[in-house]
């Protein structure tokens, strides 16, 4: 039974949430930004739901602040090295204050693991003069995604690198030979492809965006946010998130 996404955001409220944030960090020279990062991943998480069910995230501006500013410290000392393990433990930490249902999210994987992973695709990446690009992204994702698990439920991603390149290589070429107008349909063709090639245990994610809708959307949106000069970006934002999430689904 396919269980159903749904996001409730407001523009006004994303608005008024994005300006105090912005405000508070500038007025502290950059140090409230954990804290204001932490109310939005809240608020957003508090607007999502899955079959009815709401998600929460509980984590704090000072256990953030603390995490950031570590692991931000080694990471400048060792030069970038320390980069992976860093990362490892910011998912870690974030995963952990997602829930969904009354159950926390968690990431196993480890800093020397992510070490590895990245060196190598970037590598491949790099010779292969970004040729190489798909497969990486495909066995990063892919990784990652067998890291994570909830209520004992482990994700996985199957996408293959042979199919992401056919896919991007057709959808970037239509998009440049329309002078980008096939944009919101070739999003519309990824996403659908990712989510497919996604699981949470046994159940399959899925998503059915239909690329005129989209390109209704974001016509509308960058249309209105040219002429507000910006301001009504997080009403856009907001009407593409719910759209989105009235696209996906995930079920046996």
């Amino acid at each position: 039974m396919k269980r159903q996404f749904k996001f409730e955001g407001k523009g006004g409220e994303m608005f008024c949430l994005y300006f105090v944030q912005i405000l508070l960090t500038m007025i502290t020279f950059g140090i409230y930004g954990p804290w204001a990062y932490a109310k939005i991943c809240a608020y957003f998480a508090g607007k999502t739901s899955l079959d009815g069910k709401s998600f929460s995230f509980t984590g704090t501006g000072g256990e953030m602040f603390s995490l950031f500013l570590v692991q931000g410290l080694l990471t400048c000392i060792t030069l970038g090295i320390y980069g992976a393990w860093a990362l490892a433990k910011i998912y870690k930490y974030m995963l952990s204050k997602f829930y969904y249902d009354g159950k926390p999210f968690a990431f196993s994987g480890t800093g020397g693991e992510l070490f590895c992973l990245f060196f190598v695709q970037i590598l491949l990446t790099v010779i292969t003069l970004y040729i190489y690009l798909p497969w990486a992204m495909a066995k990063i994702y892919s990784y990652l995604a067998s890291k994570v698990d909830q209520d004992g439920k482990a994700f996985s991603f199957n996408g293959k690198g042979g199919e992401m390149f056919s896919l991007f290589f057709v959808q970037l070429l239509l998009c440049g030979i329309t002078l980008g107008i096939y944009t919101p349909w070739a999003i519309a063709k990824i996403c659908s492809y990712m989510a497919s090639r996604a699981k949470w245990g046994d159940d399959v994610f899925a998503m059915e965006m239909a690329g005129g809708k989209v390109f209704s959307i974001m016509l509308k949106g960058i249309l209105l946010s040219c002429i507000t000069l910006g301001i009504y970006y997080l009403w856009y934002r907001a009407e593409l998130l719910a759209y989105e999430a009235d696209c996906t689904a995930v079920g046996a």
